[in-house]
């Protein structure tokens, strides 16, 4: 017969061969299968070989009960596919050669102890310790990672030090210490390929054993308490970390590929995030401007730019700019992202038909004095938006375009009528990130003649510019950390003109160039002359200018 092993799917355990002597589980540190498991007895169960060499299952008399396929036994011969459910612990019993041979277990070795120490010789633990240990901050030991899982309480997931709990600690740290905002986790044929988006790039940083991406799918999927399903389930769920006192939230992602589900985690840590107008880098008439707006009792200010430009993150800057206490400020958002004190907060929720448009002709019938609406995507959002802009509420929101020009067009565009656009708007303020370069590997270049005819003024008489080069500090992508450019235009007489009137690009910019006014690529020239970012980076996130 082929080998048979024992497969976690729910719970901190470990992957462990089954020989002829007998296995018990529970949660004393001498059995063969010790678990952290408040549902399981000390001595919970055992498996021994049956006389026809295969296996059969035994409870000692736990206090809970050992279940096989749901029902509960006292004993019972196994079968492969069979699920041996131990308190909150879950085993799949197989018995494959070609599969336990993939997993590294066949009848001449044994299977490692479960919750004995990972070897420190395996390459993808050694990797992901060498990057922890480059990327700054230097750290002075190991970080504590506790989890709490979906429904709010602390879980068990990482009790251990097995490749499971091992390889989450790595992976969860490695993120945060790399500011990644999402962690991909991709089975392949025979190994599980990692990667994070770092400054919105994505980074490859390990392989894992096909065994040890099984142990951390298990493991997370344990954390977010999601149902047992097939390859070919999909999975949402969430849950949060505890780095220190730091906590981080999760959003958990399965979904199904050739090889089986790949995992994306969405790493959401709020001290990465900027907390006031000051420190998103915008030019002082800028933040001057908007907070201006912030203290009026009505208006419109619009945010455009692309998925991921960092608009939602301005827009709650700018609610922190208003007294929060005196003023009834609500939100309407897909989902609800940041937590702010004072303020009410509703995420939208098509399947009940709570879309943009319902709920806020909904709020408007709460004596709201400021609104958030996340996303303006449709011609009745757009038109209640901006009819609450010219009665007396301040509004926020954001849309989809690449520049504050085009940002009006695509109000035109939903057909909201010209006097509304008119009339409503206040600023529009288009935003992109752009990568910094990093301080630890930079160099500098002459400036050729054609860039510095390009920049002309913005490079301020300096000869020099900066490139990327890599090192182990920023992953060696030459860069760390993202900064905004942004480009503002306020809204006056004249333009609202042009608006009523059937308005081109042309007229537009003849109007705007006469007052005070940067193009996203110019901000970004500022930023290439300081030594911030490359001419490259400008370029591809905000075009040739």
């Amino acid at each position: 017969m082929g080998t048979w092993y024992l497969k976690p799917i729910r719970g901190s355990a470990q992957l462990v061969r089954l020989t002829r002597q007998k296995l018990s589980i529970g949660r004393h540190p001498d059995n063969g299968v010790p678990i952290t498991d408040d549902l399981a007895s000390r001595f919970h169960c055992e498996i021994a070989p049956s006389d026809d060499g295969g296996f059969l299952v035994r409870d000692l008399n736990s206090r809970n009960g050992t279940k096989v396929n749901e029902a509960k036994i006292q004993e019972v011969k196994l079968s492969p596919g069979d699920v041996i459910r131990v308190g909150h612990h879950e085993f799949l019993l197989e018995c494959d050669e070609e599969e336990a041979e993939k997993a590294g277990l066949s009848d001449s070795a044994e299977a490692p102890a479960l919750g004995s120490a990972p070897s420190l010789d395996s390459p993808w633990q050694q990797s992901l310790t060498e990057l922890i240990d480059n990327l700054p901050p230097k750290s002075s030991g190991s970080v504590e990672i506790a989890i709490i899982d979906s429904q709010g309480k602390p879980s068990q997931a990482l009790a251990g030090s097995s490749d499971g709990p091992s390889a989450v600690r790595l992976l969860l740290h490695a993120a945060i210490k790399a500011r990644a905002t999402d962690i991909h986790i991709e089975p392949k044929q025979d190994t599980y390929f990692v990667r994070l988006r770092v400054d919105g790039n994505m980074v490859a940083i390990a392989d894992l054993p096909q065994r040890v991406g099984e142990l951390v799918f298990g493991l997370i999927k344990a954390a977010c308490n999601m149902r047992v399903a097939g390859r070919d389930a999909v999975l949402e769920g969430h849950f949060s970390g505890l780095f220190d006192r730091r906590r981080v939230e999760y959003r958990v992602s399965f979904t199904p590929s050739v090889y089986g589900q790949k995992l994306v985690l969405r790493v959401l840590d709020v001290m990465n995030a900027p907390s006031s107008l000051t420190e998103l880098g915008m030019a002082t008439y800028m933040i001057d401007r908007i907070r201006r707006t912030c203290q009026q009792d009505h208006g419109l200010l619009l945010v455009c730019g692309p998925t991921g430009s960092g608009k939602t993150t301005t827009l709650y800057n700018a609610l922190r700019e208003i007294d929060r206490e005196s003023r009834n400020v609500v939100t309407i958002e897909d989902p609800v992202e940041y937590q702010l004190d004072n303020i009410t907060q509703i995420p939208i929720d098509e399947g009940k038909g709570n879309t943009f448009g319902g709920l806020l002709r909904s709020v408007l019938r709460q004596d709201p004095d400021v609104i958030l609406v996340g996303e303006i995507r449709d011609e009745e959002t757009a038109r209640t938006a901006m009819q609450a802009a010219m009665t007396g509420h301040l509004v926020f929101s954001t849309v989809h375009a690449k520049d504050t020009i085009s940002a009006v067009f695509r109000l035109l565009d939903l057909k909201v009528e010209p006097y509304l656009v008119a009339n409503s708007l206040d600023l529009v303020l288009a935003q992109r990130l752009v990568r910094v370069l990093c301080d630890h590997c930079k160099r500098p270049i002459a400036v050729a003649p054609g860039i510095a005819t390009r920049l002309g003024k913005y490079l301020s008489g300096r000869t020099e510019m900066f490139v990327s080069t890599g090192c182990p500090k920023c992953l060696r992508t030459g860069y760390r950390g993202r900064r905004a450019l942004f480009e503002l235009l306020e809204f006056n007489d004249d333009l609202r003109d042009i608006v009523l009137r059937n308005p081109t690009i042309a007229d537009m910019k003849k109007v705007i160039e006469q007052g005070l006014f940067t193009t996203l690529a110019q901000f970004g020239w500022r930023m290439i002359a300081e030594g911030s970012t490359t001419l490259d980076e400008v370029d591809r996130v905000a075009g040739q200018g």
